[in-house]
């Protein structure tokens, strides 16, 4: 038997030991090498192959015969899995397995409460790891079910029916199948909403909200601290409740220093902001807004903030419309961790607004998002 192989590593416990075991009692050859070619021997009765290649340490071509070839192709994930993701609402990875919430913190863990992975499902990985995987799967299942309530974290979506126009924006952009339009009405399901309120922020009638993060709650927050403006530039910073939050409380507990010039507002998630609460900023007397959440490969609501950077695209083109220069919003991913990274940013993006100079009074006119209309309800069957 001949292994031949580009790179090979002993991973695990006691592999190292199989991999010698191999060779000194099975006489099984290991040759890094450069496989050219494999063909059928046609002078070979028994219908021989042949391999073709390069031994790569003893820097030498090579023809060797072989009765069968064994191809160590890559793991794709099973027929059907695209199928599955769709029904469950679970995201793919770029290879087509099954996305964890985590991949270190929560890698049995799905988006959505109640689904877990185990195995191959979500990647390739050897039988420890899949049965790693599997137990703590089922502990998670079990310690679930076991209870006979499920406890809710209060900044989920609420909803006002009065207020509703079935556009479905909100279906289309939840990640968790939390909301759901069924006979001309909107149901949610709230044991499904992680609270990113990204469905709220797209809800142009106000129907949807979150308590404590309302679209008039921010608004009011805005005006307040912008009502005495004691400094210039002011920033208003709008930082996410998981990562960009803590990272500046972080730097405000190790004493570094960065220009005072900034006010935080905090929101559960950047996906959550309404362009309009940037615009307000600016209507009321900001010089600059910075946008700060998770890095997108740690976003606590998976897509978040990719969510809020299609959006700031936006709102830099509708600033731009409207005459103020788009460098004045900003935004930027910081984690947890990152104190001293919140407190550079903050610098540059002061100096810059330094730069850019105050904006002159009459220079910028609030954009209108959308025309004032008395609402109607419609029937999703008559449109």
């Amino acid at each position: 038997i001949n292994v031949y192989y580009t790179d090979i590593r002993a991973m695990g416990k006691n592999c190292e030991e199989f991999y010698n075991r191999a060779q000194e009692t099975f006489g099984i050859r290991f040759i890094k090498s450069n496989i050219s070619a494999i063909l059928k021997d046609d002078l070979s009765e028994s219908g021989e192959l042949l391999i073709r290649g390069e031994d790569v340490i003893e820097d030498a071509i090579f023809e060797n015969r072989a009765d069968v070839v064994v191809l160590a192709v890559g793991i794709e994930p099973a027929e059907g899995t695209k199928e599955l993701s769709q029904l469950l609402n679970i995201s793919q990875d770029p290879y087509g397995f099954l996305l964890e919430k985590h991949l270190k913190i929560k890698p049995s863990e799905t988006s959505v409460n109640g689904i877990y992975l185990a195995g191959v499902i979500q990647g390739p990985k050897d039988i420890p790891n899949s049965i790693a995987q599997a137990e703590s799967a089922a502990a998670k299942a079990i310690a679930l079910t076991s209870k006979k309530e499920v406890e809710l974290d209060p900044h989920i979506v609420f909803f006002n029916p009065d207020e509703c126009d079935l556009c479905r924006l909100c279906e289309n952009i939840c990640n968790y199948n939390a909301l759901k339009i069924e006979n001309n009405k909107l149901i949610i399901t709230q044991v499904n909403c992680t609270g990113c309120g990204a469905c709220a922020a797209m809800c142009h009638s106000d129907a949807l909200y979150i308590p404590g993060f309302t679209k008039a709650q921010l608004n009011a927050q805005i005006k307040t601290v912008l009502k005495k403006k004691s400094e210039s530039p002011l920033i208003i910073a709008f930082l996410c409740n998981w990562c960009s939050y803590m990272g500046a409380d972080l730097a405000g507990t190790s004493k570094l220093n960065y220009p005072s010039n900034v006010r935080s507002v905090h929101v559960m998630c950047t996906a959550m902001l309404n362009p309009s609460q940037v615009f307000e900023a600016f209507f009321n007397g900001a010089d600059g807004v910075l946008i700060a959440g998770c890095h997108p490969q740690d976003c606590h609501y998976d897509t978040g903030f990719m969510k809020a950077t299609t959006r700031y695209e936006s709102i830099r083109e509708i600033l731009g419309e409207a005459g103020i220069n788009e460098d004045r919003v900003k935004i930027v991913s910081i984690s947890a961790g990152e104190g001293e990274k919140f407190a550079q940013v903050i610098s540059e993006f002061k100096s810059k607004l330094e730069k850019l100079g105050p904006i002159k009074p009459g220079e910028y006119v609030k954009p209108i998002i959308a025309e004032e209309k008395k609402k109607e309800k419609v029937k999703l069957d008559e449109i």
